[in-house]
Protein backbone atom coordinates (compact mmCIF):
# COMPACT_ATOMS: atom_id res chain seq x y z
CA UNK A 1 0.00 0.00 0.00
CA UNK A 2 1.38 3.43 -0.85
CA UNK A 3 2.05 6.17 1.92
CA UNK A 4 0.80 9.52 2.64
CA UNK A 5 4.24 10.70 1.96
CA UNK A 6 5.07 9.43 -1.33
CA UNK A 7 1.47 9.89 -3.22
CA UNK A 8 0.42 13.41 -1.46
CA UNK A 9 0.55 16.34 -3.77
CA UNK A 10 -0.87 19.41 -2.60
CA UNK A 11 -2.07 21.51 -5.78
CA UNK A 12 -4.06 17.82 -7.02
CA UNK A 13 -5.70 17.48 -4.18
CA UNK A 14 -6.80 20.76 -4.46
CA UNK A 15 -7.68 20.22 -8.17
CA UNK A 16 -10.09 17.49 -6.74
CA UNK A 17 -11.50 19.72 -4.40
CA UNK A 18 -14.84 21.94 -4.93
CA UNK A 19 -13.57 25.27 -5.40
CA UNK A 20 -17.22 26.16 -3.63
CA UNK A 21 -17.96 23.17 -1.28
CA UNK A 22 -20.78 25.20 0.29
CA UNK A 23 -22.87 25.58 -2.20
CA UNK A 24 -23.01 21.55 -2.64
CA UNK A 25 -24.55 21.49 0.97
CA UNK A 26 -28.69 20.99 1.50
CA UNK A 27 -29.26 24.02 3.51
CA UNK A 28 -27.28 25.97 -0.07
CA UNK A 29 -29.35 24.31 -2.12
CA UNK A 30 -32.77 25.00 -0.71
CA UNK A 31 -32.11 28.63 -0.30
CA UNK A 32 -31.57 28.53 3.14
CA UNK A 33 -27.86 29.33 2.84
CA UNK A 34 -27.03 32.86 1.06
CA UNK A 35 -23.61 34.73 0.70
CA UNK A 36 -22.70 37.78 -0.97
CA UNK A 37 -20.23 40.06 -1.20
CA UNK A 38 -19.63 41.45 2.15
CA UNK A 39 -18.98 37.78 3.53
CA UNK A 40 -15.33 36.81 1.93
CA UNK A 41 -13.39 39.41 3.32
CA UNK A 42 -14.63 38.76 6.67
CA UNK A 43 -12.99 35.36 6.58
CA UNK A 44 -10.22 36.43 5.12
CA UNK A 45 -9.77 39.41 7.07
CA UNK A 46 -7.85 37.90 10.13
CA UNK A 47 -11.12 38.96 12.85
CA UNK A 48 -12.69 37.14 14.87
CA UNK A 49 -15.82 39.09 14.86
CA UNK A 50 -17.49 41.02 12.62
CA UNK A 51 -20.66 43.81 12.55
CA UNK A 52 -23.14 44.19 9.84
CA UNK A 53 -25.62 47.26 9.65
CA UNK A 54 -29.34 46.69 8.51
CA UNK A 55 -32.11 48.78 8.71
CA UNK A 56 -35.35 48.21 10.53
CA UNK A 57 -38.40 47.91 8.25
CA UNK A 58 -40.36 51.17 7.44
CA UNK A 59 -43.64 50.19 8.99
CA UNK A 60 -46.21 50.46 6.28
CA UNK A 61 -49.42 50.21 8.45
CA UNK A 62 -48.85 53.80 9.98
CA UNK A 63 -50.83 56.44 8.21
CA UNK A 64 -49.21 58.50 5.86
CA UNK A 65 -49.40 62.48 5.45
CA UNK A 66 -52.00 64.15 3.34
CA UNK A 67 -50.75 67.02 1.52
CA UNK A 68 -52.42 70.24 1.72
CA UNK A 69 -52.27 73.65 0.52
CA UNK A 70 -51.51 75.92 4.55
CA UNK A 71 -47.70 77.17 4.70
CA UNK A 72 -47.79 76.71 8.27
CA UNK A 73 -49.04 73.30 8.20
CA UNK A 74 -45.55 71.21 8.67
CA UNK A 75 -44.99 67.82 7.92
CA UNK A 76 -42.63 66.12 10.28
CA UNK A 77 -40.69 62.91 8.51
CA UNK A 78 -40.23 59.31 10.18
CA UNK A 79 -36.55 58.78 11.58
CA UNK A 80 -35.32 55.48 10.07
CA UNK A 81 -33.89 53.36 12.47
CA UNK A 82 -30.61 51.01 11.60
CA UNK A 83 -28.95 48.65 13.90
CA UNK A 84 -25.66 46.10 13.78
CA UNK A 85 -26.04 42.40 13.74
CA UNK A 86 -22.98 40.72 15.46
CA UNK A 87 -20.86 38.43 14.19
CA UNK A 88 -18.14 35.65 15.19
CA UNK A 89 -15.91 33.52 12.60
CA UNK A 90 -14.76 29.96 13.54
CA UNK A 91 -11.46 28.37 12.99
CA UNK A 92 -11.74 25.22 12.38
CA UNK A 93 -9.08 22.34 11.74
CA UNK A 94 -8.68 18.45 11.98
CA UNK A 95 -5.81 16.13 11.47
CA UNK A 96 -6.31 12.63 9.82
CA UNK A 97 -3.09 10.32 10.68
CA UNK A 98 -2.33 7.95 7.94
CA UNK A 99 -3.72 4.85 9.31
CA UNK A 100 -7.14 6.44 8.79
CA UNK A 101 -6.30 7.19 5.66
CA UNK A 102 -5.07 3.70 4.25
CA UNK A 103 -8.90 3.08 2.47
CA UNK A 104 -8.13 6.51 0.56
CA UNK A 105 -4.65 5.54 0.03
CA UNK A 106 -5.48 2.23 -1.48
CA UNK A 107 -7.44 3.50 -3.96
CA UNK A 108 -6.75 3.75 -7.56
CA UNK A 109 -7.00 7.70 -7.13
CA UNK A 110 -6.12 8.02 -3.43
CA UNK A 111 -5.69 11.78 -4.02
CA UNK A 112 -9.29 11.96 -5.56
CA UNK A 113 -10.88 10.07 -2.80
CA UNK A 114 -8.95 12.42 0.12
CA UNK A 115 -10.17 15.41 -1.91
CA UNK A 116 -13.91 13.70 -1.64
CA UNK A 117 -13.49 12.75 2.07
CA UNK A 118 -12.37 16.48 2.91
CA UNK A 119 -15.38 17.90 1.04
CA UNK A 120 -17.96 15.64 2.94
CA UNK A 121 -15.76 16.18 5.86
CA UNK A 122 -16.29 19.92 6.28
CA UNK A 123 -19.74 20.10 4.68
CA UNK A 124 -21.00 17.97 7.68
CA UNK A 125 -19.17 20.15 9.61
CA UNK A 126 -20.61 23.52 8.20
CA UNK A 127 -24.20 22.35 8.83
CA UNK A 128 -23.72 20.57 12.13
CA UNK A 129 -23.22 24.35 13.16
CA UNK A 130 -25.96 26.09 11.39
CA UNK A 131 -28.44 23.00 13.29
CA UNK A 132 -26.67 23.84 16.52
CA UNK A 133 -27.06 27.66 15.72
CA UNK A 134 -31.01 26.77 15.74
CA UNK A 135 -30.92 25.09 18.92
CA UNK A 136 -29.67 28.17 20.55
CA UNK A 137 -31.99 30.71 18.82
CA UNK A 138 -34.99 28.32 19.72
CA UNK A 139 -33.54 28.16 23.64
CA UNK A 140 -32.98 32.18 23.11
CA UNK A 141 -36.85 32.27 21.89
CA UNK A 142 -38.09 30.48 24.97
CA UNK A 143 -36.38 32.23 27.14
CA UNK A 144 -37.77 35.61 25.51
CA UNK A 145 -41.48 35.40 25.22
CA UNK A 146 -41.69 32.79 22.56
CA UNK A 147 -42.22 35.06 19.48
CA UNK A 148 -41.24 32.86 17.00
CA UNK A 149 -42.66 29.31 18.33
CA UNK A 150 -45.62 27.31 18.01
CA UNK A 151 -46.15 24.49 20.67
CA UNK A 152 -48.74 21.94 20.20
CA UNK A 153 -47.06 19.79 22.50
CA UNK A 154 -48.62 18.27 25.72
CA UNK A 155 -47.60 16.77 29.10
CA UNK A 156 -49.86 13.74 28.40
CA UNK A 157 -49.17 13.21 24.48
CA UNK A 158 -52.79 12.33 22.29
CA UNK A 159 -53.87 12.40 19.00
CA UNK A 160 -54.24 15.90 18.76
CA UNK A 161 -50.39 16.82 20.05
CA UNK A 162 -48.26 15.16 17.24
CA UNK A 163 -46.92 16.21 13.61
CA UNK A 164 -49.06 16.21 11.33
CA UNK A 165 -49.39 18.58 8.06
CA UNK A 166 -51.88 21.12 9.95
CA UNK A 167 -49.19 22.15 12.93
CA UNK A 168 -46.80 22.82 10.06
CA UNK A 169 -49.08 24.98 8.05
CA UNK A 170 -49.91 26.68 11.53
CA UNK A 171 -46.01 27.25 12.09
CA UNK A 172 -45.46 28.40 8.91
CA UNK A 173 -48.12 30.97 8.69
CA UNK A 174 -46.47 32.80 11.47
CA UNK A 175 -43.43 33.44 8.93
CA UNK A 176 -43.01 36.40 6.27
CA UNK A 177 -45.18 34.91 2.88
CA UNK A 178 -41.90 35.41 1.29
CA UNK A 179 -40.14 32.86 3.49
CA UNK A 180 -43.47 29.98 3.33
CA UNK A 181 -43.65 27.34 0.75
CA UNK A 182 -39.66 27.13 0.40
CA UNK A 183 -36.41 26.51 2.78
CA UNK A 184 -35.65 23.93 4.59
CA UNK A 185 -37.61 21.78 7.81
CA UNK A 186 -35.47 20.09 10.29
CA UNK A 187 -36.54 17.20 11.99
CA UNK A 188 -35.87 14.02 13.94
CA UNK A 189 -35.11 10.79 11.91
CA UNK A 190 -38.96 9.75 13.83
CA UNK A 191 -41.37 13.28 12.58
CA UNK A 192 -39.29 11.99 8.64
CA UNK A 193 -40.54 8.60 9.37
CA UNK A 194 -44.26 9.92 10.55
CA UNK A 195 -44.12 12.86 7.46
CA UNK A 196 -43.48 9.47 4.95
CA UNK A 197 -46.19 7.46 6.77
CA UNK A 198 -48.43 10.38 6.01
CA UNK A 199 -47.70 10.44 1.94
CA UNK A 200 -46.32 14.32 2.01
CA UNK A 201 -42.78 13.58 1.11
CA UNK A 202 -41.76 13.90 -2.60
CA UNK A 203 -38.51 13.05 -3.59
CA UNK A 204 -37.25 15.78 -5.91
CA UNK A 205 -34.30 15.95 -8.55
CA UNK A 206 -32.66 19.23 -9.61
CA UNK A 207 -29.64 19.22 -12.28
CA UNK A 208 -27.29 20.56 -9.77
CA UNK A 209 -28.03 18.03 -7.18
CA UNK A 210 -28.26 14.38 -9.01
CA UNK A 211 -28.96 12.83 -5.30
CA UNK A 212 -32.62 13.08 -5.03
CA UNK A 213 -33.96 15.01 -1.85
CA UNK A 214 -36.80 14.40 -0.10
CA UNK A 215 -39.14 17.21 0.34
CA UNK A 216 -42.13 18.27 2.25
CA UNK A 217 -44.31 20.65 1.19
CA UNK A 218 -41.86 22.33 -0.69
CA UNK A 219 -39.04 22.75 2.03
CA UNK A 220 -36.17 20.72 1.83
CA UNK A 221 -36.15 17.90 4.73
CA UNK A 222 -33.22 17.41 6.97
CA UNK A 223 -32.72 14.51 9.66
CA UNK A 224 -30.82 14.93 12.57
CA UNK A 225 -30.90 14.05 16.04
CA UNK A 226 -28.83 17.05 17.44
CA UNK A 227 -31.57 19.75 18.98
CA UNK A 228 -34.98 17.73 17.79
CA UNK A 229 -35.76 15.82 20.63
CA UNK A 230 -36.35 16.61 24.66
CA UNK A 231 -37.54 14.53 26.95
CA UNK A 232 -37.80 10.74 26.26
CA UNK A 233 -40.39 7.94 26.10
CA UNK A 234 -43.82 8.34 24.61
CA UNK A 235 -44.26 12.40 25.73
CA UNK A 236 -41.00 13.40 24.48
CA UNK A 237 -41.17 16.85 22.45
CA UNK A 238 -39.97 17.42 19.15
CA UNK A 239 -38.72 20.30 18.22
CA UNK A 240 -38.83 21.01 13.95
CA UNK A 241 -37.03 24.12 12.45
CA UNK A 242 -38.36 26.13 9.48
CA UNK A 243 -35.95 27.83 7.81
CA UNK A 244 -36.92 30.47 4.83
CA UNK A 245 -34.84 31.30 1.78
CA UNK A 246 -31.67 33.46 2.99
CA UNK A 247 -31.99 32.34 6.85
CA UNK A 248 -28.30 32.20 7.17
CA UNK A 249 -25.53 34.52 5.61
CA UNK A 250 -22.60 31.71 5.32
CA UNK A 251 -19.24 31.16 3.70
CA UNK A 252 -16.40 28.89 3.75
CA UNK A 253 -12.29 29.55 2.94
CA UNK A 254 -8.98 27.23 3.42
CA UNK A 255 -7.36 28.57 6.34
CA UNK A 256 -3.64 29.34 6.59
CA UNK A 257 -1.31 26.13 5.59
CA UNK A 258 -4.25 24.32 4.42
CA UNK A 259 -3.24 20.80 3.50
CA UNK A 260 -0.41 20.42 5.79
CA UNK A 261 1.38 16.81 6.18
CA UNK A 262 3.48 16.27 9.63
CA UNK A 263 5.58 13.37 10.10
CA UNK A 264 6.37 13.44 13.71
CA UNK A 265 9.61 10.90 14.95
CA UNK A 266 9.08 10.25 18.37
CA UNK A 267 5.45 9.26 18.58
CA UNK A 268 4.24 5.65 18.40
CA UNK A 269 7.17 5.13 20.81
CA UNK A 270 10.02 5.97 17.96
CA UNK A 271 7.57 4.17 15.42
CA UNK A 272 6.52 7.74 13.72
CA UNK A 273 3.23 8.49 12.48
CA UNK A 274 1.84 10.92 9.27
CA UNK A 275 -0.66 13.32 9.49
CA UNK A 276 -2.79 15.21 7.38
CA UNK A 277 -3.90 18.52 8.64
CA UNK A 278 -6.89 20.59 6.87
CA UNK A 279 -8.34 24.17 8.24
CA UNK A 280 -11.18 26.23 7.10
CA UNK A 281 -12.15 29.81 8.24
CA UNK A 282 -16.14 29.91 8.42
CA UNK A 283 -18.95 31.98 8.39
CA UNK A 284 -22.49 30.53 9.96
CA UNK A 285 -24.82 33.02 10.85
CA UNK A 286 -28.51 33.50 11.43
CA UNK A 287 -29.52 36.64 9.92
CA UNK A 288 -31.60 38.83 11.98
CA UNK A 289 -29.58 37.90 15.25
CA UNK A 290 -26.37 38.30 17.07
CA UNK A 291 -24.25 36.65 18.73
CA UNK A 292 -23.33 38.04 21.45
CA UNK A 293 -20.96 36.06 24.11
CA UNK A 294 -17.57 37.54 25.15
CA UNK A 295 -14.12 35.98 24.31
CA UNK A 296 -14.35 34.53 27.92
CA UNK A 297 -17.25 32.93 27.39
CA UNK A 298 -16.32 30.57 24.35
CA UNK A 299 -15.02 27.01 24.61
CA UNK A 300 -14.28 26.60 20.65
CA UNK A 301 -10.43 25.84 21.07
CA UNK A 302 -7.92 24.97 24.99
CA UNK A 303 -8.35 26.02 28.14
CA UNK A 304 -5.51 28.05 27.38
CA UNK A 305 -7.40 29.87 24.07
CA UNK A 306 -10.91 29.82 22.43
CA UNK A 307 -11.18 32.25 19.94
CA UNK A 308 -14.30 30.54 18.07
CA UNK A 309 -17.87 29.30 19.38
CA UNK A 310 -18.20 25.76 19.47
CA UNK A 311 -21.21 23.35 18.92
CA UNK A 312 -22.29 24.01 22.91
CA UNK A 313 -21.89 27.51 22.62
CA UNK A 314 -24.27 28.43 19.57
CA UNK A 315 -27.02 26.29 21.56
CA UNK A 316 -26.62 28.68 24.77
CA UNK A 317 -29.48 31.26 24.67
CA UNK A 318 -27.33 33.59 26.59
CA UNK A 319 -25.22 34.02 23.34
CA UNK A 320 -27.93 35.47 21.42
CA UNK A 321 -29.56 38.51 20.71
CA UNK A 322 -32.91 39.37 17.76
CA UNK A 323 -32.23 42.19 16.48
CA UNK A 324 -34.75 42.54 13.82
CA UNK A 325 -38.80 42.05 14.21
CA UNK A 326 -40.37 38.22 14.68
CA UNK A 327 -41.95 39.21 10.97
CA UNK A 328 -38.83 39.21 9.17
CA UNK A 329 -36.71 36.55 10.64
CA UNK A 330 -36.82 33.79 8.59
CA UNK A 331 -36.99 31.19 11.17
CA UNK A 332 -39.44 29.52 12.60
CA UNK A 333 -39.81 26.19 15.51
CA UNK A 334 -43.04 23.98 15.46
CA UNK A 335 -43.08 21.74 19.20
CA UNK A 336 -44.95 18.63 18.49
CA UNK A 337 -45.51 15.07 20.61
CA UNK A 338 -44.71 12.16 17.83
Amino acid sequence: MAKLLEVFNKNVVLSYQDKENLEKSVFFDSGAFVSDSRLRPLLTSGSKTFEVPFIHPIDGNLEANYSNTIMTDIAMPRSIEASKSKGRLAFLNEGFIESRLETYLSGQSPLQHIARMLDKFWLTQIENRAIATLFGLYNHDVANGKKLITDISKTTADDTSGFDVNAFIDAEGTMNAAHQGRGVIIVHPLIATKMRKQKLVEKVTTSDNLTPVETYNGRTVIQSTKGTILGTGKNAKYVSYLLGGGAFAADMVAGYDDLEVERTANTGNGGGHTTLWTRRHALIHPQGFSFIAEDSALTGGTTNEAPSASWADLAKAENWRMDASADSVAVRFLITNL
